[in-house]
């Protein structure tokens, strides 16, 4: 069911129908349009998009809280983030396109980089706005077209960002949402019209559709789960790693692929980082995602909270010790309690399985070369962060880290200008930089003589 069912209070806001199964013609007519333009035509139409954005910021932010109950002040920092794709594409993709010239034995030979067609994207309801449009604005500024299907939980998220195309002028088809059927999503995928398929969400939902994408032959990007380490060395800056600690864990509250899950520390730090890092935990503040004091919301959905609930409570009988946070609101909302649990090692559920949710499992490691290996005992392998003094060992530690991402006396984060994305079950392809933006081009050689 597609429907806006505010986490805060589980009260039923507004439903929506299925869509019959999409006019894939057509989102075909409109990229043999969209294709034709140049890149600046392209671009000033985008930018209509990127300026509406922008002048209702507020208001996105505000539904985007409604539907999936992270902090306002989050919702807001969404948006503008959004903004910067359009910034950084509109900007550099005419460049980055540009055909190249190879030598060879040809008299010319060059490779050029042409849209594929038209793209389908399945997205996910914690980042509504950013996860779409950072596939979405290089697939277009790249002259594809797209179809989404968004998360059943953020329909009007996914309405409004289908809005910004009509109002600003661009021609139907360019980019369609539907609110599809699982049923109706595959036979979409299996449409010779669709050309790639873009997902965003769990490993095991990715799993399945990768193998649909595989069975008829679709170019696709998985952006899966993550367990990522959290690594704190014995001369890292304590007071800088745990405030990293808290704020990549409490982001969404909790439910961010990219967020810090594994604390690893090293016996120098363990201590003090630990008993730190429960007293900062204890003193979050757990409330009404609309109020600017609210540091960790709801969950977005009842199912999501009873399952991390569920995972916390196996990793205690496993043998972890539970340091518990702020009492709940009384409310009715989807709230789990943050909490850090302690006594984490292989065999404890937390660190093995991808919690979404605001809890901080605490590792101990015999030394740096204990950690990386922590840190690699994962079946995912999306980022991890490392915290210390030594940047030349830091940059060695990186390099043995079997992740796609390595942030070093920082928290991980998206940026539009690096490569996204993971290895083993976090998935593969990248998003966003120039890497992003050939995902989906056709990188064709053509040789004269």
């Amino acid at each position: 069911m597609y429907a806006t069912i505010n986490p805060y209070n589980n009260s039923l806001v507004q439903s929506f129908s299925l869509d019959s199964l999409p006019d894939v013609e057509l989102s075909y007519t409109a990229f043999r349009y969209w294709r034709a333009l140049s890149f600046a035509e392209r671009n000033a139409q985008l930018q209509r998009v990127a300026d509406l954005l922008n002048k209702q910021k507020e208001q996105f932010a505000a539904l985007i809280t409604l539907e999936m109950g992270k902090p306002i002040r989050e919702s807001v920092y969404e948006i503008e983030k959004t903004i910067t794709a359009f910034d950084y594409y509109l900007a550099q993709a005419e460049a980055i396109l540009q055909p190249e010239m190879v030598e060879s034995n040809a008299s010319k030979s060059y490779i050029r980089y042409d849209p594929m067609g038209v793209l389908f994207s399945i997205m996910p309801w914690n980042f509504p706005f950013w996860q779409v449009f950072r596939f979405a604005v290089p697939a277009l500024v790249s002259g594809n077209v797209t179809i989404l299907k968004h998360a059943p939980n953020v329909p009007q998220c996914a309405r409004a960002i289908e809005n910004l195309f009509h109002e600003s002028g661009i021609q139907d088809g360019v980019f369609k949402n539907y609110f599809l059927s699982n049923e109706d999503a595959a036979r979409l995928i299996a449409d010779k019209r669709i050309v790639g398929l873009s997902f965003t969400g769990s490993d095991a939902t990715g799993s399945k559709l990768a193998e649909m994408a595989g069975r008829h032959i679709k170019k696709c990007v998985m952006e899966l789960g993550g367990n990522d380490a959290f690594i704190v060395l014995a001369d890292a800056d304590v007071a800088a790693a745990l405030e990293g600690a808290v704020k990549s864990r409490s982001i969404n509250s909790g439910q961010a692929c990219n967020g810090a899950k594994r604390f690893i520390l090293v016996p120098e730090v363990a201590n003090e980082f630990t008993e730190k890092l429960i007293a900062a935990v204890q003193s979050l503040t757990v409330g009404n995602p609309l109020e600017a004091k609210t540091q960790i919301g709801p969950l977005a959905r009842p199912d999501l909270a009873a399952k991390v609930n569920k995972q916390v409570a196996q990793s205690i009988a496993d043998g972890a010790q539970a340091h518990w946070g702020a009492e709940l609101p009384q409310a009715v909302g989807n709230f789990v309690r943050p909490v850090v649990l302690t006594d984490v090692k292989p065999g404890v559920l937390s660190f093995h399985e991808e919690l979404f949710g605001p809890v901080w499992s605490v590792v101990a490691a015999k030394d740096e070369y204990d950690a990386v290996a922590l840190a690699n005992q994962s079946d995912f392998g999306l980022a991890a962060s490392v915290w210390t003094a030594d940047l030349t060992k830091a940059e060695q530690l990186a390099a043995e880290l079997e992740v796609g991402n390595v942030f070093i006396n920082d928290v991980v984060k998206s940026d539009v200008r690096l490569p996204f994305g993971g290895v083993k079950r976090s998935g593969f392809g990248r998003e966003l930089s120039a890497y992003g933006l050939k995902e989906f081009v056709n990188i064709k050689t053509v040789y004269l003589r």
